[in-house]
């Protein structure tokens, strides 16, 4: 995953999401928004452990 941009991860979660509801029409606004949401949470949780393994020189 970590060679996906972030694009990337969001188009997928969204697709995963619309899939998940039933493939409704019209809203794929909806969906891509939660999806960036989900993406950015889940990039907020790894952003710390990535700077300590970063300065402990791992």
């Amino acid at each position: 995953m970590a060679d996906q941009t972030r694009e990337e991860r969001i188009r997928q979660r969204a697709y995963e999401l619309w899939e998940k509801e039933g493939k409704p029409e019209g809203a794929d606004l909806r969906f891509w928004e939660q999806a960036m949401d989900e993406i950015d949470q889940e990039d907020q949780r790894k952003s710390p452990s990535d700077k300590r393994q970063r300065a402990a020189g791992a």
